[in-house]
């Protein structure tokens, strides 16, 4: 950096704010007119990412100042690409009026934008944005979450870093804050090589005043401190949206790790270009964002407790019934904008005019929405949270015009006929227009010139302007203010007189026009909690309605809930394979799992089905703990604490981890986590390394997940040898996917069947790849020798050896030499066997 002196007091000013800012990831935005200008090291940084030019002051200097800019009017996208980049971005706006302000123009950082801590409708789209922070306390670990664009504040306790890692990835936050004591642990490590943004921060020396709260633990209370203290750090604003913290309990909801959300694809697909083909994607039916992020919420968060399920089940199966007053309501719901996020722009400071009509828009859906609720019992919780804001609504329809304009300091936000200085500021606005007109055919009487106009600009105002050809007719009252290539303008005291009567009503106008927008919008604010409640409940009947409108489309059933060990279900389908497949018949199947029989061994060869049968069950057995309805003829499903998959093969380079090595770390987890009530789906084990490695270990799981967690399972593999477990381990049943073979080939009947596998059927699954057909052909030789069990003489099976592609007469001649004992030949019976061979080949 330059040094100070040599500076000008605008970078001088620059230098003293940006010294203000630690965080090395932090980018200042420092507004100077219409731009946001980056100096020093931050232009350097800014201009590489946003691929923006890259120049500087005093260039002349011997320490010129690196310099870029954005225009102010098109920052967002510039913040939105940095913000994807994990960078932060610090606005520093001008306080004053530059025309008005005495030296330096004083300067002040207004919000700190963060991955986590966004509040502009643009850049967060519909989906919750959460920032959490994480604290440890002796053993255990206090979290706190917030969604700053919606007044969202949730706390929970977690008793082990396996829990926290946990609530981490159903969370999927955008930041990660993290105490600074944890700074170098292997906990905080954990965190930053999940890839998540990672912001480490100290607590405030004294307790700040939190919004209200249940008792809370010594963690939680630490974590919301924490996160608190951060939100008023980057949000320099009010923030009266955050009207409580709510304390949750993991434990209320099943339990699904990041390796079961990422193998089911709930939310996030694997493949980059498939981002549909997701189970939140496919049972999304809602009309409203807060509904979409309420279902997102429920997919992440099944509910454990039968009761809870069976009350949302009887709200579903209200709307499936009833199809007139649910397409009634949905009709309704679609009117409705985002009003967690406008109350929350309300309380920052941040709406505008647009956002107010939108909201009062959304209110008045409010009585005709609870006059049919009240028609529909089941959903009498959601009727009680429903607000009506008569008064309010009224107020704002009667303010504010219908289409406002974005800005909401240059004017035309209100009507007319609500305040009797703003109404006479616009009749002289508006008079002051035709007297300008009068003058001008006044003046051309009075000069004789016809071509006389008056035109107004910002820099000189109004004016009166006579080209060279007509300057001997100008008056001697008329003052020259400017002198063009083809035209002099020229002023009159009448004139100025005006101009400063038309433009003072214009200032004073816009600046009325925002007083009484500010007084509007903070007329709201009382209301912020009901209006928080009343969407919080439009959410919760959004998502209602759009599960019923799921199960009535696709024809899914309400299951039975019950507290035993059973799962039955009965022509159960995979809900996203159906909807991304119309065009196939989806082959339906019957899973049976009780406490006398909780396991399954799945056999059969690769592309028979294995994996759809098991994913499908645990997303029935999911969307079962949501109380949705699901994709089967009939389902009972004993409630379970907590859902796991093995699934899969992937390596995680960036973590140094094989593909063996990430199967067995997730085969732990489960090991260690599942208890009798869980739910496990294991899809392969012991491929990545050797046959009698891989079958010793996947044999060893399944009789501890039999023996010791008897937990339900269902276990795929292709060691067919796993079968044989149930002739000692009564618990386990044989299940193989149905294949009939024809002429050579295989017919894969997508069925799961009771039995073992007697064939892998690699070979044919290989030829429906594409294999070429000499690797086919070599294969099935191979095959065939070491199903013989011929071994070599190190006791390892032979293989056969390669056929020969020799023709029969070349054949004879191979024959004939290798039967040859050179050593006994004469030359001249060498020379004439040779020339034999010779005309035989020839």
């Amino acid at each position: 950096m330059s040094n100070t002196a040599e500076l000008s007091p605008a970078l001088k000013q620059y230098v003293q704010i940006r010294s203000t800012l630690t965080d090395p990831n932090t980018i200042l935005f420092f507004r100077m007119g219409d731009f946001y200008e980056m100096f020093f090291e931050d232009a350097l940084e800014a201009s590489r990412l946003l691929e923006i030019t890259l120049t500087a002051r005093n260039k002349n200097n011997a320490n010129p100042v690196p310099l870029c800019g954005v225009p102010y009017h098109a920052a967002q996208g510039y913040i939105d690409r940095l913000l994807s980049q994990g960078k932060k971005v610090a606005i520093c706006e001008q306080m004053e009026d530059p025309k008005t302000a005495k030296g330096v123009v004083h300067r002040e950082i207004t919000q700190i934008i963060t991955p986590g801590v966004v509040l502009t409708e643009n850049t967060i789209g519909k989906s919750s944005r959460y920032i959490v922070a994480v604290v440890q306390r002796d053993k255990v670990f206090g979290l706190a979450c917030a969604d700053a664009s919606t007044g969202e504040l949730m706390v929970t306790e977690l008793s082990d870093v396996h829990e926290l890692r946990q609530e981490l990835g159903r969370k999927d936050p955008q930041e990660v804050l993290i105490d600074e004591a944890l700074r170098g642990t292997s906990v905080a490590t954990g965190i930053e090589d999940s890839g998540w943004v990672c912001t480490y921060f100290t607590g405030p020396a004294s307790s700040l005043a939190l919004p209200p709260a249940a008792t809370l633990s010594d963690g939680e209370a630490a974590a919301a401190q924490l996160l608190w203290a951060y939100l008023h750090y980057t949000n320099r604003s009010p923030m009266s949206h955050f009207t409580k913290i709510q304390h949750y309990d993991a434990a209320y909801y099943v339990r699904l790790d990041e390796s079961t959300i990422r193998h089911l694809e709930l939310v996030r697909a694997r493949e980059s270009d498939g981002a549909q083909y997701t189970l939140l994607n496919c049972l999304d039916r809602t009309v409203t964002a807060m509904g979409a992020r309420k279902l997102r919420h429920w997919v992440l968060h099944p509910l454990r407790n039968v009761e809870g399920i069976r009350n949302r089940q009887s709200m579903i199966a209200a709307l499936v019934n009833d199809t007139t007053t649910h397409l009634q309501l949905r009709a309704q719901l679609e009117s409705v904008s985002d009003l967690e996020r406008i109350v929350g722009r309300v309380s920052t400071g941040i709406a505008n005019a647009r956002d107010l009509v939108a909201l009062a828009q959304s209110l008045t859906e409010i009585p005709a929405l609870q006059q049919r609720l009240q028609k529909v019992p089941a959903l009498a919780s959601v009727l009680k949270r429903l607000h009506a804001f008569p008064e309010l609504t009224r107020t704002i329809v009667d303010t504010i015009v219908d289409e406002p304009p974005a800005s909401v300091k240059e004017g035309g936000l209100i009507r007319s006929q609500v305040h009797a200085e703003l109404d006479e500021l616009r009749d002289i606005r508006s008079g002051g227009k035709q007297f300008i007109a009068s003058l001008e055919e006044q003046e051309r009487k009075r000069t004789g010139i016809t071509s006389l106009k008056v035109g107004f600009n910002k820099v000189f105002g109004y004016f009166l302007e006579i080209t060279h050809t007509h300057r001997d007719k100008v008056p001697q009252d008329y003052i020259r203010k400017q002198t063009l290539t083809n035209a002099e303008r020229y002023i009159t005291p009448e004139l100025k007189q005006y101009e400063e009567k038309v433009l003072g009503a214009q200032e004073r106008i816009f600046a009325l026009e925002y007083e009484l927008f500010l007084e509007l919008r903070q007329g709201i604010l009382p209301h912020v909690a009901n209006l928080q409640a009343t969407a919080d409940a439009l959410g919760r009947l959004d998502s209602i309605q759009g599960l019923a409108l799921l199960a009535r489309e696709e024809q899914y059933v309400c299951p039975e809930m019950c507290d035993d060990k059973s799962l039955e279900i009965t022509d159960g389908r995979h809900p996203v394979v159906e909807q991304a497949n119309r065009s196939e018949r989806f082959v339906p199947n019957d899973v049976t799992l009780s406490s006398q029989k909780p396991m399954a061994i799945i056999t059969g060869p690769n592309m028979a089905g294995k994996s759809t049968v098991m994913r499908q069950t645990a997303l029935i057995a999911l969307m079962a703990h949501m109380g949705s309805f699901v994709p089967a003829a009939k389902a009972r499903i004993g409630a379970v604490d907590r859902i796991f998959t093995r699934v899969g093969a992937s390596d995680n380079l960036a973590r140094g981890q094989s593909t063996f090595m990430v199967e067995m770390t997730e085969t732990a987890r489960i090991l260690e986590g599942a208890t009798a009530r869980s739910l496990i789906i294991i899809d392969e084990i012991g491929r990545g390394t050797s046959t009698y490695d891989g079958l010793s270990i996947a044999w060893a799981v399944a009789e501890y997940i039999h023996d010791t967690l008897k937990a339900r399972c269902l276990f795929a593999t292709h060691y067919h040898e796993l079968t044989d477990l149930a002739l000692t381990k009564s618990g386990v049943a044989n299940f193989t996917m149905a294949v009939k073979e024809w002429n050579n080939d295989i017919i894969f009947l997508r069925k799961l069947v009771s039995g073992g596998a007697s064939r892998s059927y690699g070979i044919q699954v290989a030829k429906l790849a594409g294999l070429p057909e000499a690797v086919i052909a070599r294969s099935k030789e191979i095959l065939a020798n070491l199903e013989k069990g011929e071994l070599n003489n190190v006791g390892q099976p032979r293989l056969a050896a390669k056929q020969s592609n020799a023709s029969p007469e070349q054949q004879d001649v191979i024959d004939q030499l290798r039967a040859m004992t050179p050593e006994s030949l004469t030359p001249i019976e060498a020379l004439t066997i040779l020339n034999d061979l010779k005309i035989k080949i020839s």
